[in-house]
């Protein structure tokens, strides 16, 4: 039999708390195990692997190159023993299914909290896993059976995907209340708003995508001055002047009340979204996840 067969996962999480913290003391500390019963364990594991993991200096300790490779394949199996041992916790504390949710953030922050809650409230024994993506990156992981359902903009429904409409959302330009585009009334179209710097979402993104299509199909370039990772962050970024930005009505709407931030609804049919509901047409969802879809779709409008 292998000797690597035969490894201790305790002894691996210890190795990754070592070369994480460069410190066999601060990573003995955290796995709370004295320094020499920790440094012991580590001789033992290179003494078992047959080879030098870590290389010790006067100022702590950093991963050999094997050492490296190592910790890697540690990290993944660490991650599967602390996955396995979340499940049964799960199941020996009474929960009888688990459902994997993927959603980009326009479904996450204006809808999915309060569908949810009212799930969770009529469901205890399931576990929601929820993790924010982009459209695309969202679809790709139901094709691919990684995910049990997820929310999307429409404009990435797939043919081998279950997809139903579940919300539809508004897009808005925001400014800060002096900027020139602020003294506007009524509808602009986008292009209308490509001779300002625009505070963008990060690559990939469906609003992205779109703002930087519609800028082209205009021959015109869109100027991006700053991108960040959230629509809170957008706000934030048009609320100080940097540039305009494009986010969902509803998500504007407590900057533009406390007049923070004013917003000027787009023509563009672009502009009005559907976000969508889809799983897997590989298998049967869970029950857990036909209640779920069924909630979800309840409360859909199209």
């Amino acid at each position: 039999m292998s000797t690597l067969s035969q490894l201790d996962i305790a002894a691996l999480r210890l190795l990754i708390a070592i070369a994480d913290q460069g410190s066999i003391s601060a990573g003995a500390n955290r796995c709370h195990l004295s320094v020499a019963a920790a440094s012991k364990r580590i001789s033992d594991l290179e003494a078992r692997v047959g080879m030098a993991l870590l290389l010790r200096h006067r100022r702590g300790v950093k991963p050999t190159p094997a050492g490296e490779i190592f910790i890697a394949h540690a990290r993944r199996m660490a991650a599967l023993a602390g996955a396995m041992e979340d499940d049964l916790r799960d199941y020996a504390n009474g929960v009888e299914d688990r459902v994997r949710i993927v959603a980009n953030s326009a479904a996450i922050v204006q809808f999915l909290p309060e569908d949810l809650h009212g799930y969770m409230q009529g469901n205890p024994r399931v576990r929601i896993e929820l993790e924010e993506h982009t459209s695309r990156s969202a679809v790709e992981l139901l094709q691919t059976d990684r995910a049990d359902l997820g929310l999307f903009d429409g404009g990435y429904a797939a043919a081998n995907l279950h997809c139903h409409p579940y919300r539809a959302d508004t897009l808005v330009c925001v400014t800060h209340p002096r900027h020139s585009l602020a003294r506007r009334r009524g509808a602009l179209r986008f292009e209308q708003t490509l001779d300002h710097d625009h505070v963008g979402l990060y690559r990939g993104t469906a609003i992205l995508t779109q703002m930087e299509r519609a800028a082209a199909q205009a021959g015109r370039a869109l100027r991006l001055r700053i991108q960040v990772t959230s629509f809170d962050a957008v706000c934030r970024m048009a609320e100080s002047g940097i540039g305009v930005g494009v986010v969902p009505a509803r998500v504007a709407q407590s900057y533009v009340t406390l007049g923070r931030l004013r917003q000027i609804r787009l023509s563009d049919p672009w502009a009005r979204r559907q976000l969508m509901l889809g799983w897997p047409q590989q298998r049967e969802p869970s029950p857990g996840a036909q209640a779920l879809i069924a909630h979800l779709l309840a409360g859909a409008q199209p």
